[in-house]
């Protein structure tokens, strides 16, 4: 099979956003005939669909997000059409669910929300759940150095329980809060620390669930739709998404030090049979 896919023009290949969308989508070349374009910018297109598709024939077409810019790219166009949903968070805060049908594509590939039927409802386009991974040939387990919950990531207003768990955590001087880290300090943040927080806004497992388990870090986690069938039992710490308890599980942590490392091992054994990104590009051109 012959795969094109319709990138950006991407500047810092060590952001966690190229790590974990356009870095992945680009490991497809490790399976088929393949060639991500760097296409279109916040100024407009440099390639047209209707160029690409002539210089390379594709049989299937990939699309990574839902810019204004890219409306209507891939219309016309006579090949399979994909959608790699990595921000459906806009389609939702503008209504516009039409989008994946105006612009003709026959598959939206989810990574973020386990619960496709709420796109198969709302598009009217087939969606499959092909959840967030991480890349085993760069995360690997550390050797615990900080004795705290660390903490890496954004603070916007979406992620209102994330910002309640970083509060109470701070007031407790329990936690190490990274802020947004790239790159390999990102990665030695996940590996140094005894346990890493993690949110749950949208009942799905982030990115960096699947990174947290890879740095052999204790994943402290407020849960997710069929967690158990993601996770390995017992291999996780879980607190009450209104936080309640998670001063009491962010100590549990702190003081188990040896329980930790056994759960971390599970957890990290886990990753390696079923979220590693070797795995999960496997899952993805199935699906294509």
């Amino acid at each position: 099979m012959r795969i094109v896919s319709i990138l950006p023009n991407f500047k810092d290949e060590n952001s966690i956003n190229y790590r974990i969308n356009i870095g992945f989508i680009n490991k497809l070349s490790n399976l088929c005939e393949y060639t991500g374009v760097k296409a279109y910018g916040k100024n407009g297109i440099n390639h047209t669909a209707k160029e690409l598709y002539g210089k390379y024939e594709p049989d299937a077409m990939l699309l990574l997000a839902h810019s204004d810019v890219l409306d209507g790219y891939l219309r016309n166009i006579p090949c399979l059409k994909v959608m790699i949903s990595v921000d459906f968070r806009k389609i939702i805060e503008r209504k516009k669910y039409n989008w994946y049908k105006n612009n003709e594509f026959d598959l939206v590939i989810q990574r973020g929300v386990y619960d496709t039927s709420i796109f198969n409802k709302n598009i009217g386009v087939p969606c499959v759940w092909v959840p967030y991974s991480a890349d085993e040939k760069v995360f690997s387990p550390g050797k615990w150095k900080i004795n705290k919950i660390g903490f890496a990531g954004t603070m916007s207003g979406f992620y209102v329980q994330r910002i309640k768990a970083i509060e109470l955590l701070t007031k407790e001087n329990l936690i190490d809060n990274g802020g947004r880290i790239n790159g390999p300090n990102y990665i030695t943040f996940l590996q140094n620390h005894i346990g890493m927080i993690t949110s749950t806004e949208d009942d799905s497992p982030y990115a960096k669930t699947f990174e947290i388990t890879a740095s052999g870090s204790m994943l402290l986690s407020s849960g997710f739709f069929n967690i158990n069938t993601i996770l390995a039992k017992d291999s996780y710490v879980l607190y009450k998404k209104d936080c309640s308890d998670l001063v009491e599980k962010a100590r549990w942590i702190i003081n188990n030090k040896d329980e930790c490392a056994e759960m971390s091992k599970k957890s990290y054994k886990n990753f390696l049979e079923k979220h590693t990104d070797d795995i999960r590009t496997k899952e993805l051109y199935s699906h294509i």
